[in-house]
């Protein structure tokens, strides 16, 4: 049996990345914790909605409104990933490549909440031949369906954090849904331990499009620095312009106080 670690007991620094490799030209390069596989246990999360975007599905949950650790553990986890393609570039792709580039290429787990709200995260729900491979408990600890997972319902769930995939333009931290705990009373888990086992290793291929590129395409590396740069002389120009307009006004002032 595979070990779970609880979020908040997870030590980034215990994550091994391996190197990425060609696998059906995607390359991919697999993250273990402590030589196991990396499966993370959640907080208690609420469903906010099961969507749809053309055939696949997304579990959309939020974290419990007085405590993001979760959703904070998932964004230390993303910037622990940028960190180590940043330190491993010159090893892994042979080339060093730059944290600000490496930030435009990356697609985060987590992403930014408005002040005053709660944060939500999207978790893509695994489907092979039209059958969910997440496996779904209800409280009895019987297996269930996707269709116990109303709105409002609460739910821990285990991550298994495959490692990272990388694409043409962007890369991602491959995770699965493997298994989900529903709860109807959130009270209830505070008198219990761990209540998720896991049954094995549970391990989908999922077939992606065909690729025929390098790890990390120099075309694109130099796009995203192009593009950074005239971001920046676009920045630089409009303070040029209000400057003079600034000083053109106050030209057009003191022309008028002489008159």
């Amino acid at each position: 049996m595979s070990e779970v670690t609880r979020y908040d007991k997870l030590n980034l620094d215990n994550i091994n990345y391996e190197k990425p490799e060609n696998q059906s030209n995607v390359y991919f390069g697999p993250m273990y914790y402590d030589l196991n596989p990396l499966l993370i246990q959640s907080s208690r999360l609420k469903v906010k909605e099961i969507k749809e975007d053309g055939k696949q599905k997304y579990l959309v949950v939020e974290t419990d409104s007085k405590d993001f650790s979760f959703y904070d553990k998932l964004l230390q986890l993303d910037d622990h990933n940028l960190d180590q393609t940043y330190q491993k570039s010159e090893q892994w792709f042979n080339k060093t490549l730059p944290m600000d580039i490496l930030e435009t290429m990356y697609k985060r787990i987590t992403k930014p909440f408005n002040k005053d709200c709660i944060p939500t995260i999207e978790f893509k729900l695994p489907f092979y031949k039209d059958s969910l491979q997440t496996k779904i408990y209800n409280q009895g600890n019987k297996e269930s369906d996707i269709s116990c997972l109303k709105p409002g319902s609460i739910i821990i769930l285990m991550l298994h954090v495959r490692g990272l995939k990388f694409l043409k333009q962007n890369y991602y931290c491959d995770s699965l849904l493997s298994q989900i705990k529903l709860i109807r009373e959130p009270e209830l888990i505070q008198n219990q331990g761990c209540l998720i086992d896991d049954d094995g290793n549970i391990d989908i291929q999922n077939k992606d499009s065909q690729y025929d590129y390098e790890i990390v395409d120099d075309e694109i590396l130099q796009k995203n620095k192009e593009i950074q740069e005239l971001e920046q002389s676009i920045l630089s120009s409009k303070k040029n312009i209000e400057t003079q307009q600034n000083e053109l006004l106050q030209l057009e002032e003191k022309l008028r106080n002489l008159k």
